[in-house]
């Protein structure tokens, strides 16, 4: 396994402005399927061609967002902005428009999830040379290192009842068939003991979630040979595809339960040069609903729940890549933050 990394987040260059292209190759990052490669290819561009047409001060939301009390809490993001080489870790307060830097260091830093008590976070990081899982703790700021350096670790989430981090690796190599790119989905307590592989695929199982009585998982799959939202429990049994590449078109990823359990929220595309939107799906259903309808070079991906379920927050592409939120139902569309920087994987802190 070569630790090569697709060239869509390599556009800082001897501190010059190259183009963000897609790369023909999958790393370890946040872009790790063709679709989703083109998402965060789109976004970096546009961050790219601002920041060398402009003289705005890197922000990332440093210079404050704007106040929405009656929305509240406060939202775990990633940001990415030219001249920072790769990208930190931010705390958004909703309530006051406030933001503050987690991370601080010139490693990537993203994939934050909030343990159960909203005290620490799991992040993936390349602090220390790969794709690594470590945890955060925020009153103190102490960083401990959770997975061993081997293979990409991604993608982690933290079980409610907070016993247990899942996330997706390729530590153990390539399975019979696969591509040149693969992931499967493994447990590990949150000292980074205890690791329990939960799949063995030919491709690629990422990005899962937990529902909240801890007895299944969501997660993005290509095992049916489209990218589809599928369920299985947490010891990996009991598969079961909930969406369906004909029947809606495109491909769907990035999935979120509801506080309550009984909806998820995903992102998807018809086809390929068409908008990013957000699908609900009621667990029972077969059609998801369209929760933000798009448009053209517009794109809504990666979002999350409120704690109340009241409301779920994305990242919009849109010239620029903002965090905005909306109702379950599509009204209510509110921008959460402004200045530049690409504003990606929101995670809402449990109350």
């Amino acid at each position: 396994m070569g630790s090569h990394r697709g060239s869509a987040l390599e556009f800082v260059r001897s501190g010059r402005c190259w183009p963000a292209v897609q790369s023909s190759r999958f790393g370890g990052k946040i872009v790790h399927v063709r679709a989703w490669v083109a998402v965060i290819a789109a976004v970096l561009a546009g961050v790219q061609a601002s920041a060398c047409g402009a003289a705005a001060p890197v922000t990332c939301g440093m210079n404050g967002g704007r106040p929405h009390p009656e929305i509240g809490g406060q939202i775990l993001y990633h940001c990415a902005d030219w001249p920072q080489p790769n990208g930190g870790i931010y705390l958004l307060d909703v309530a006051t428009g406030a933001v503050r830097a987690l991370t601080s260091d010139l490693a990537w830093n993203l994939d934050g999830s909030w343990s159960p008590d909203g005290s620490r976070i799991a992040f993936q990081s390349t602090r220390d040379g790969r794709d690594d899982i470590y945890v955060m703790d925020l009153s103190s700021g102490d960083v401990r290192r959770l997975t061993d350096g081997r293979g990409f670790n991604e993608y982690p989430d933290w079980s409610p009842d907070g016993n247990w981090i899942l996330f997706n690796s390729s530590r153990d190599g390539s399975a019979p068939g696969t591509t040149n790119y693969y992931r499967d989905l493994y447990l590990m307590r949150p000292d980074g003991s205890g690791v329990r592989r939960l799949t063995r695929h030919a491709g690629i199982e990422a990005d899962a979630a937990w529902n909240p009585d801890g007895e299944r998982l969501v997660l993005m799959s290509d095992r049916s040979g489209t990218w589809d939202i599928h369920t299985m429990r947490t010891d990996g049994s009991s598969p079961e595809q909930l969406t369906h590449h004909a029947g809606y078109g495109g491909w769907a990823g990035f999935p979120r339960w509801s506080p309550e359990g009984s909806r998820i929220v995903f992102g998807s595309a018809a086809a390929e040069g068409k908008p990013y939107r957000l699908y609900g799906l009621a667990l029972g259903d077969s059609t998801p609903h369209l929760i933000t309808p798009g448009a053209p070079g517009q794109g809504d991906v990666l979002p999350d729940w409120s704690p109340d379920g009241g409301w779920i927050v994305f990242t919009r592409i849109a010239g620029d890549t903002q965090l905005f939120a909306v109702r379950p139902d599509g009204s209510g569309l509110t921008q959460l933050t402004d200045g530049r920087g690409a504003k990606l994987l929101p995670r809402w802190r449990p109350v």
